[in-house]
């Protein structure tokens, strides 16, 4: 039986990216702050500032 009552939530796209201290969410080319490092990029969350993950340069995101 299908509840009309309770919305259907879909689920957030694959390259959605959560901030695991603030719960903040975007997408890899979102609103994260990019900072370059030696060897790669961190994305920081724009709310907290976290860490969000580090990526080599093979992997980072282009410009």
């Amino acid at each position: 039986m299908n509840d009309s009552s309770t919305p259907t939530r879909r689920p957030p796209p694959k390259r959605t990216l959560f901030c695991p201290e603030c719960d903040h969410a975007a997408t890899t080319g979102g609103d994260w702050i990019v900072e370059t490092r030696p060897g790669g990029e961190a994305l920081r969350c724009p709310d907290c500032g976290a860490t969000v993950t580090v990526r080599p340069a093979s992997r980072a995101i282009p410009a």
